[in-house]
């Protein structure tokens, strides 16, 4: 594959999307001086449409499939996408590459009055477009109303007050790249609020015949990430679940062993299962597979069906 000395970098236009290039950015410049790296801004779907949740207007591959293209048609050379947004099957003639190391996986929740979950109003109204976050706030407080809210981590912060929301959930990720962590109220235990395949780590899609790019991003991938997200998202694969059903899933590293949580919930948050492993760091999809046929078995089925049902 033949060297290049500019290499053009895909990625969402939002404030958020473009911190978060700039940081792939910034760490390749430290191991390539030589190169120069300049930015693509590409609208998906998932920015055109603001109108709607995800789950109404198609799910995950939203936010990537633009951008997706303009790789297949040499546009771009990589691209720099949220993990949780990119789905569990792409076109076979991308990878991700590389995926950097992970920021805060927790959701955060912000208040008007820096209040906690437990000690917010009877009725209260959080905003979230996220299944996930929902059932298991409603999980943890069934009283609570959820309102769906989209659109940037600014608008929804203004949508609090415009929507007379008495909080909004997001991912404390996106919260601390933007430098907002002083507007947080609560972060959630994993274990109360499971995070979503892959929140708080960015990859980097290539084409799998470019050869040159596959070698300058491998030097900024981040193994222990890698490896806990192979999990989660074979996990994800295994359910088949995307923004359609409340599913979450998070693995880590301790020591030898790599240790899951899975997730899968009612969208009223009413069945809620979640099961623990612990498995190999040699086998981190069969861990995500063994946490997945457990859930389906404990129940996971009948929730994922019903769901369906309803849809």
């Amino acid at each position: 594959m033949m060297e290049r000395d500019e290499i053009i970098v895909g990625t969402r236009g939002s404030e958020l999307a473009l911190t978060q290039t700039k940081i792939v950015i910034d760490k390749l410049k430290k191991i390539f001086p030589q190169l120069s790296f300049n930015i693509k801004i590409i609208k998906t779907t998932g920015d055109k449409i603001l109108d709607k949740t995800l789950n109404k207007i198609g799910g995950k591959g939203l936010f990537v499939k633009e951008i997706e293209n303009a790789l297949l048609n040499n546009e771009i050379d990589l691209a720099v996408h949220s993990m949780k947004d990119v789905p569990s099957e792409f076109l076979k003639e991308l990878e991700i590459g590389a995926v950097t190391e992970r920021e805060d996986i927790r959701d955060v929740l912000l208040t008007k009055d820096k209040e906690k979950l437990n000690e917010l109003k009877t009725g209260a109204k959080i905003g979230t477009s996220s299944l996930r976050r929902g059932a298991q706030i409603l999980a943890l407080r069934s009283d609570l109303k959820i309102e769906p809210i989209r659109g940037n981590i600014q608008t929804r912060i203004n949508k609090m007050y415009d929507m007379e929301l008495d909080g909004i959930v997001l991912a404390a990720a996106g919260i601390k790249r933007m430098g907002l962590e002083d507007k947080v109220s609560e972060y959630f235990d994993v274990k109360d609020i499971v995070p979503a395949v892959g929140q708080g780590a960015l990859g980097i899609q290539v084409r799998k015949n470019d050869n040159f790019i596959k070698g300058i991003i491998s030097k900024i991938n981040d193994e222990k990430t890698e490896l806990a997200v192979k999990a989660e998202r074979n996990f994800m694969k295994v359910l088949n679940g995307g923004c359609h059903v409340p599913v979450g899933a998070y693995a880590f590293i301790d020591k030898d062993n790599l240790i899951m949580i899975g997730m899968v919930a009612s969208i009223d948050g009413k069945k809620l299962i979640k099961v623990q492993k612990v498995g190999s760091i040699n086998e981190p999809a069969v861990l995500g597979e063994e946490v997945a046929l457990e859930i389906l078995k404990k129940g996971g089925k009948n929730i994922l069906k019903e769901i369906e049902g309803d849809m």
